[in-house]
């Protein structure tokens, strides 16, 4: 596994217990799979599944003559997501450690649609679209959400307060956050009959107040955690009361996400 993808699993490792319980992750997931055509009996793969929130929908929709292979490169995420599948009674969900973007093992064309909720900013858009348009069959579905460019609020702001600590940390939804770079990105791996559907997120009180953690954690931030410890605190407490302070000021704009749903067929 290459140095990046040890240090995005190392994170979802340690963030896995309370991404489970994650109000708009899960939320998020569902809006996903709502807008998702899938079919009883079909076999579908969950690129990025972590602890399961989508994985688990899409079982109950493809039923028990369909399959969902969960992919993650996170132990942590895995394991959750096994116990809630046993917890459901869901046997037709497998799961595999292992990169999203490379997955030789698995054969050409068999699978009816490959989704990937709310993870493939943490991933090569390019190379996961090929290769997910490589383990497709003719006609089987893509689909991806994610977050426009500087959402959520809680992490531009986590962003923009690590200036101040000489840090530059670049937007991990930047490239695919518009309508516009999604459906670039869907044609370029050579996807037809795209949409992409602008929707909103409201986080909880409880989202909020994990954001330090979320985003102290982020691999997408990991220049933070070089800070030294004192710098860390001192960030920590200059965040909160930003976020704070936000939420007094405009508690709609701050607590709502602006996210993206993208489909296409190979």
């Amino acid at each position: 596994m290459a140095d990046d993808l040890q240090t995005i699993a190392a994170s979802f490792d340690q963030r896995a217990a309370r991404y489970a319980k994650s109000d708009w992750h899960r939320v998020y997931a569902e809006q996903f799979v709502a807008l998702a055509p899938l079919e009883a009996g079909q076999r579908v793969l969950d690129a990025g599944a972590g602890t399961g929130f989508a994985t688990l929908i899409m079982a109950r929709r493809v039923g028990p003559a369909g399959r969902v292979l969960a992919v993650d490169v996170s132990a942590g995420m895995l394991a959750e997501l096994r116990a809630a599948a046993t917890a459901a009674g869901l046997p037709h969900v497998d799961v595999l450690q292992g990169d999203a973007t490379c997955l030789e093992a698995l054969a050409r064309e068999s699978f009816d649609a490959v989704m990937c909720s709310s993870a493939l900013l943490y991933m090569s858009a390019p190379e996961a679209l090929r290769e997910w348009h490589r383990l497709l069959k003719p006609r089987g579905l893509v689909g991806f959400s994610t977050m426009c460019a500087d959402s959520p609020p809680a992490g531009r702001m986590f962003r923009d307060c690590a200036t101040s600590f000489g840090l530059t940390l670049e937007d991990p939804s930047a490239v695919l956050g518009s309508e516009e770079r999604c459906r670039n990105a869907l044609q370029a791996a050579g996807f037809s009959d795209i949409t992409v559907s602008p929707d909103e997120i409201l986080l909880s009180p409880a989202d909020l107040e994990a954001a330090w953690e979320s985003n102290f954690r982020s691999a997408a931030h990991a220049p933070v955690r070089g800070l030294p410890i004192e710098d860390q605190d001192l960030f920590r407490s200059r965040y909160e009361a930003t976020l704070k302070r936000a939420l007094v000021e405009d508690e709609r704009g701050v607590t709502r996400g602006d996210v993206l749903f993208a489909f296409g067929r190979k």
